[in-house]
């Protein structure tokens, strides 16, 4: 649903009927083998019932009789049990949807807030109204506890649905708020203070970051984390739930200038100074090419200590030349780097590579090089998600990622079908043997089907394929729009618009994600027509290591019971396939030769949805062995962010006047008791970020050198963890004795205790960034599948290959069905 074309529909079709989806034998099994997927929803019939018996007597009610039950059922939800008021605020909350926004919940966003409630991730299709759905939860947790956190995707969302839910809220005596990239602490604070706050995850998170390193308690900004709706919750749980958060604090760096390593890595060969792996994701110096830029530099041996901060700048400085792609990666906007979100196709604000890395690429191209960063505090978004008492969530494709939601968040996924059933038409793949065909055939499909005047979207995967292509098109005559990352700030109004008649529209991924393509344009005036041609035609031009990507690409068409239709385009040459070794998958007879038409043999399609599945799993066991090494971090933030809060909050004071009772007494004597626990609040507060400052430094270096340990033959994760665990025994002890040094040598000035003479002061500038690159990615995945091969699924495939060719026995009689869905 848009909060700019309500539907009258939506405030006037009667339910008909329960709300259920189909059940066949194999989801049956599934839930027998304890599949974390729900789609039985006749647990929820009582409570819509009750629901639906109470809106008669809503209805019937005026404006300030429906505020006034708002009122009483907070007293009541404040006083007693969620229960009791449950079916309640549901059916205030659809009422007052109903009169203020022209839209009735229907049964199924009623069942939707209600698995919510109970701690689910339901998902619903595109178009089937999940920012309406997200009201009745938040609504009553808002109701019984105050705040609560809306979690978007992006600045946009939350601003826009923080405002077009407020007439609902407002009807319940509940204030909501929004937080925005920029925002004053102030504004940031008083956002938090609202009982409903709609916020980014990574905002939110940066937020409670900057809290755990304030001074005083009126520098934190961040309320209490109680529940929390993760909007867009596939991507947010999963995919950018490894990705840390960072803040940093400036400081000096000395050494060779990266513009220099850059010069001498571009002088490379490869081959012969460096080689790739055969999926082209690591790059490392051959012995040659380490000789041969020990004599350039004249340093002497690389691997020495002295050398080895150098050798990790020419590693950073031919990673970014070899493997990092201009318009594909990255691009250069304004004088910096913009990196490119692989998933959304658009450049993320404040999202930085590691500092060695950063520096690289801005060598490479030419841009001034920014400040170095010392990292101040860090934590991942699935651990800053896990603080929360309770954790919901809402997506479009939520089943293809419900066993990792399960694993990592103990959420259940629940399905709601669709309000009028889904139509759209999923068409099988065109496959081709190289890329050129594979453009010359969508450039031709876009002609044929635009000449009847039908919408088409088209998906890419990077900003040069979608450009490259548009030239295509331009060059035949057919006009269209770009959206990319260097269009992404009119990302809304493109998207918006790519349902008009005879609209093309060129999307990186999924650019997009929260605004609708309603049919016929902006204002569905040539709606009818267009959905007597088709409705929206969807094309991807890649199949993308998720298969959540794809499906959210397929998604785009078919909203709200319209028809819609969607192919992939796909070639042998495109990344994913040549990374993950399609041609030795179709080794022998079943390899093609170069052709322009599309590949037709039944082995060579069923192998390219091998490959995905391949890298899928492979990616999946990446992240399951990311979060172990992350968790461990994780326990030791927890405990010494515990402490830091109880010193800055007063329940606790350091054990350092122990040591030096006659020391005190004199401090007290001179300034007073008030002034000495000022100073020595201040003093420890700053150890502990010191201390904890230096022991991410370690963990850094011990990522960095993770995959040696492999190598010679010891359990990485046993050794990192046993390496930390050591480091942070001695934190705290060492915390203590830089506390009773510093306030050793105070002085007492006429305005008590004079702190200048301690180094206490923190950096000059600090600032939040994402960690894009993933120190374990390649280590760990050789780790875990071999060399390059996915030695894992090649096992188990083996060992269990009777049940295997059974079970496909089985899965293709059951899928002898018309594709029409």
């Amino acid at each position: 649903m848009s909060p700019h074309t309500p539907s009258s529909s939506l405030a006037t079709e009667p339910r008909i009927g329960p709300v259920r989806n189909h059940i066949g034998w194999r989801d049956r099994l599934a839930r027998f083998r304890g599949s974390s997927i729900h789609r039985d929803l006749r647990g929820y019939d009582r409570t819509l019932d009750d629901i639906n018996a109470i809106e008669p007597e809503l209805v019937a009610l005026a404006d300030d009789e429906l505020c006034a039950r708002g009122r009483r059922l907070r007293e009541q939800a404040r006083g007693g049990s969620m229960d009791d008021v449950r079916a309640g605020t549901f059916a205030l909350v659809r009422e007052l949807a109903r009169r203020r926004l022209g839209l009735r919940p229907f049964d199924e966003q009623i069942v939707a807030g209600l698995a919510m409630d109970r701690g689910a991730v339901v998902e619903m299709q595109t178009g089937e109204g999940k920012t309406l759905a997200a009201v009745l939860p938040v609504a009553l947790n808002a109701l019984a506890r105050g705040g609560v956190h809306v979690l978007t995707f992006n600045d946009y969302l939350a601003r826009r649905d923080a405002e077009w839910m407020e007439p609902i809220y407002g009807g319940l005596g509940l204030t909501v708020a929004y937080v925005q990239h920029g925002m004053t602490p102030g504004d940031r604070r008083r956002a938090y203070g609202a009982d409903v706050t709609y916020v980014t995850a990574k905002e939110a998170g940066f937020d409670y970051l900057r809290d755990m390193l304030a001074t005083d308690m009126s520098g934190a900004v961040h309320g209490p984390r109680g529940f929390a709706l993760v909007d867009e919750a596939d991507s947010l749980l999963i995919d950018e739930a490894r990705i840390p958060l960072v803040i940093a604090g400036s400081i000096g760096r000395a050494g060779i200038s990266a513009a220099r390593l850059t010069s001498l890595v571009s002088g490379l060969a490869s081959g012969v100074h460096y080689d790739l792996d055969e999926y082209g994701r690591d790059v490392e110096l051959t012995e040659r090419g380490i000789e041969h830029l020990e004599q350039a530099l004249g340093c002497g041996r690389l691997h020495d200590e002295q050398n080895l901060a150098l050798l990790t700048d020419l590693n950073c400085a031919l990673h970014a030349h070899v493997l990092l792609r201009r318009d594909v990666d990255y691009l250069v906007r304004d004088g910096r780097i913009g990196i490119i979100d692989e998933l959304t196709g658009r450049v993320v604000a404040d999202r930085h590579w590691p500092d060695g890395l950063q520096a690289a690429v801005e060598a490479k191209e030419g841009l001034a090089r920014r400040a170095d960063g010392r990292i101040l505090g860090s934590i991942t978004l699935q651990h800053f998600l896990q603080g929360y008492k309770r954790v919901c969530g809402m997506t479009g494709t939520a089943q293809p990622a419900a066993s990792e939601l399960e694993e990592f968040y103990s959420l259940p996924v629940v399905v709601i079908p669709t309000h009028r059933p889904l139509i759209r038409i999923d068409r099988p793949d065109v496959v081709f043997t190289h890329r050129d065909a594979k453009e010359r055939a969508v450039v031709e499909e876009i002609r044929r089907v635009r000449a009847e005047g039908r919408p088409v979207l088209v998906g890419t995967l990077t900003v040069e394929e979608s450009e490259r292509l548009a030239d295509r098109l331009r060059d035949v005559g057919v006009s269209c729009r770009v959206l990319n990352a260097r269009s992404d700030e009119a990302e809304a109004e493109i998207v918006a618009a790519a349902g008009a008649l005879g609209a093309v529209t060129i999307s990186t991924n999924m650019a997009g994600r929260g605004t609708d393509i309603r049919l016929g344009g902006h204002d569905e005036s040539e709606r009818a027509r267009v959905v007597a041609l088709g409705g929206l035609y969807v094309i991807g031009t890649n199949r993308h290591e998720s298969h959540r990507v794809d499906l959210q690409l397929r998604g785009r068409a078919g909203r709200q019971g319209d028809p819609g239709e969607s192919r992939f385009f796909i070639s042998l040459e495109d990344d994913l396939l040549v990374r993950y070794g399609i041609h030795n998958l179709l080794a022998g007879r079943f390899a093609p030769q170069p052709q322009p038409d599309p590949i037709e043999h039944p082995v060579v399609l069923a192998e390219v949805a091998r490959a995905q599945r391949i890298v899928e799993g492979q990616n999946f066991e990446i992240r399951r062995t990311l979060c172990r090494y992350a968790s461990a971090v994780e326990r030791q933030r927890q405990e010494i962010m515990e402490w830091r809060q109880s010193i800055l909050d007063g329940t606790e004071r350091p054990d350092v006047w122990s040591r030096s009772p006659v020391r005190y007494q004199e401090l007290v004597e001179a300034s007073g008791a008030d002034s000495v626990g000022r100073a020595e609040r201040l003093v420890t507060l700053h150890a502990i970020d010191r201390a904890w400052c230096d022991h991410l430094a370690l963990i850094a270096d011990l990522r960095e050198g993770v995959h040696l340990v492999a190598l010679g033959g010891r359990d990485p994760l046993t050794h990192f963890t046993t390496t930390i665990t050591a480091a942070f025994r001695a934190l705290a002890e060492g915390i203590e004795e830089a506390v009773a040094e510093a306030l050793a040598s105070v002085r007492v000035g006429p305005d008590g205790i004079d702190l200048g003479a301690i180094d206490i002061k923190g950096p000059s500038a600090t600032w939040t960034y994402l960690v894009n690159d993933d120190p374990f990615r390649n280590q760990i995945g050789m780790m875990l599948t071999g060399p390059g091969r996915a030695t894992f699924a090649v096992g188990a495939a083996l060992t269990s290959m009777p049940l295997l060719i059974l079970w496909g026995l089985l899965d293709a009689f059951a899928r002898r069905r018309p594709r029409r869905r």
